[in-house]
């Protein structure tokens, strides 16, 4: 998701707070993640002490019955909240006797700040950065992959009885059956009939004719029987950590994301071409997804290759 900054002219009216347009988001989540829930934003209460404050956001609801009532407090500073602003909200929800109570910060907490709210009971979320560099976190999970590739090919020929093979050495691309390259031919195969192959190493296949046929190499002619080729495959593992933006709300805590059902979860550009992400050198497991349950993707790619179909020899019906 990007969004485009502009400055607004001295006439324009001033812009909403960025404090109270968080407050409106965290709000908007609160209510798609339990819409049964009467949720308000910017509410004025009277607490157990007499004394009247406002509070970001207030929900109100019932559990097993019973009516519950929570308080949300947004902090869109620039630093990680620390233990001081989780022990001023703790006294702040003891005071109002709120059954629960969070706090939602654009930076996330410092390590101290997340050991007190446990303590205190203090939920401790963040919404999913749109920018992870502005926050100084992202929130996402790393997607893996297998780039497969056919490398060295090697032919081998299956002579007639009486055939001499050739005398000099020759390059695979010289084999031609009805003036076609038969290296085409292979690699069409290795391409389409053998792509599925995830073993790396040789791999060895062999063709044998219903009837001996005739070859050309270097404009020698050759009858063969069968051609045999081994060709390399080989496997790299990549990663690219992608990370996520949207109508969630993660929690410090259990390192987990709240997704509404209706809401909007938006990733990173991903780019299709894997050989651009970085190596991993570990094996690529089924495990389990990090992002609260939301995804875990494992890919497979491979090399293209591509060949004028006038340029392949039609060895299938020998």
């Amino acid at each position: 998701m990007n969004r485009q900054m502009q400055q607004p002219n001295s006439s324009e009216a001033p812009s909403e707070n960025p404090g109270v347009s968080l407050e409106k988001i965290v709000a908007r989540i609160q209510q798609m993640l339990d819409p049964t829930s009467v949720v308000t934003h910017n509410e004025f209460l009277i607490d157990r002490v007499g004394n009247r404050r406002q509070y970001d956001v207030v929900v109100r609801g019932h559990f097993a019955g019973q009516p519950m009532l929570g308080i949300i407090e947004c902090k869109d500073h620039n630093v990680r909240k620390g233990p001081a602003a989780i022990e001023a909200f703790a006294k702040k929800r003891e005071h109002l006797g709120a059954n629960f109570a969070f706090m939602v910060a654009t930076k996330g907490f410092t390590e101290q700040a997340l050991k007190l709210a446990k303590h205190d009971g203090i939920g401790c979320f963040s919404l999913l950065p749109d920018d992870p560099k502005q926050v100084g976190f992202s929130i996402g999970e790393y997607w893996y992959g297998s780039v497969f590739a056919w490398t060295t090919v090697r032919i081998a020929l299956h002579l007639a009885d009486g055939q001499s093979p050739p005398l000099e050495p020759w390059e695979p691309r010289a084999l031609r059956y009805d003036g076609k390259p038969v290296i085409n031919w292979i690699q069409q195969e290795l391409h389409s009939t053998y792509q599925s192959e995830c073993t790396p190493g040789d791999h060895t296949y062999v063709v044998t004719f219903d009837q001996p046929r005739t070859f050309n190499i270097a404009g020698h002619s050759y009858i063969l029987t069968a051609i045999r080729f081994t060709a390399h495959r080989t496997r790299q593992n990549k990663k690219l950590w992608v990370s996520w933006s949207g109508d969630a709300l993660f929690d410090w805590q259990t390192r987990q994301v709240a997704w509404p059902a209706n809401g909007l979860l938006l990733s990173s550009d991903v780019d299709s071409d894997m050989t651009t992400w970085a190596d991993y050198d570990g094996e690529i497991q089924e495990m389990e997804p990090w992002l609260g349950g939301v995804l875990q993707a494992n890919f497979r790619g491979t090399f293209d290759w591509k060949c004028p179909s006038d340029h392949i020899p039609d060895l299938s019906s020998i």
